[in-house]
């Protein structure tokens, strides 16, 4: 895995934050314009039109945003709420997950970063309308796991998402929340007490500004950094077209193993484990298959 060679100058880590600060940027953008530009700080000398090669009819917007940003106190503003940040060429920034293409320039993050040095970390996803199919092998999966050093890795999503990080406190082991917007929101609603605990003894990180809404497409970004910051993604039930089957692509694109636990014929929450299996997925029979995939 790689690591992001050159340190970011103070002018540069600015420019990145006022950037990311604005809802219309997002993080494939800012790669493409770096990549362009061959460098961070140019962006500040392009004109209206020439950022509307990449921001279209926002690049107005995006100019006036950009410049004001740059004046703006960053430090009081994550003080307030309670945010902490670090950029990609930070000791902690997990280096798996420069395999994904347009990584976040800027992680933001509340509870405990050293998680983020395990090397040993496994995604689970499936349906957010899971039967007790998930939670009964996650009852014995998820603690196989963590006792064999594993940090477990999901998005804090009702469901799967949630018996993988309940799973993980309740057999005294290490997770990490990924979500899809700012921190200063909890969504769904039930998982407060999780949110809670995971900030307090775990780990929550985002890419997102503090006070970034909720948008749709935000949660298909999130799936990415769920799949790219483990070496194995775990699937327990999906419907045939859902959030996960693009997690599952996000995994195989970076090259990390996918287990899957086979289903019954002809159940829909099973359809698309079974059919990844045909593809390739890694089957999940035992217990001891994690160990003899992973190596330990």
């Amino acid at each position: 895995m790689g690591e992001y060679i050159e340190s970011f100058t103070e002018e540069q880590k600015r420019v990145l934050l006022s950037l990311i600060a604005i809802e219309k940027v997002t993080t494939l953008k800012m790669h493409r314009v770096f990549k362009d530009l061959n460098g961070i700080e140019k962006i500040l000398e392009l004109s209206i039109p020439e950022l509307s090669v990449y921001f279209g009819d926002n690049a107005e917007e995006v100019y006036t945003k950009l410049h004001n940003n740059m004046e703006f106190d960053f430090e009081s503003y994550f003080e307030f709420y309670n945010v902490n940040y670090m950029f990609c060429d930070d000791v902690y920034y997990p280096k798996e997950l420069f395999r994904v293409y347009d990584y976040p320039y800027v992680i933001f993050y509340r509870g405990n970063k050293d998680l983020l040095l395990f090397r040993r970390k496994i995604s689970i996803v499936g349906s957010r309308n899971n039967t007790s199919y998930s939670k009964d092998a996650l009852d014995s999966i998820v603690p196989y796991l963590t006792m064999n050093n594993f940090v477990i890795v999901s998005g804090l999503a009702t469901g799967v998402d949630s018996l993988a990080h309940e799973g993980a406190l309740k057999s005294k082991g290490y997770t990490i929340g990924v979500i899809a917007h700012g921190h200063n929101i909890i969504y769904p609603e039930q998982s407060y007490k999780l949110y809670k605990e995971l900030e307090r003894n775990h780990l929550i990180i985002s890419e997102y500004f503090p006070t970034s809404p909720i948008r749709k497409y935000k949660f298909l970004e999130r799936n990415r950094l769920v799949a790219g910051l483990s070496c194995a993604l775990l699937v327990t039930e999906a419907a045939k077209r859902s959030g996960t089957q693009r997690t599952v692509d996000f995994a195989l694109d970076v090259g990390s193993d996918v287990f899957c636990l086979p289903g019954k014929f002809g159940d829909k929450m099973s359809y698309a484990m079974n059919e990844y299996i045909k593809e390739g997925a890694i089957l999940v029979n035992k217990l001891e298959d994690f160990g003899d995939e992973l190596g330990f």
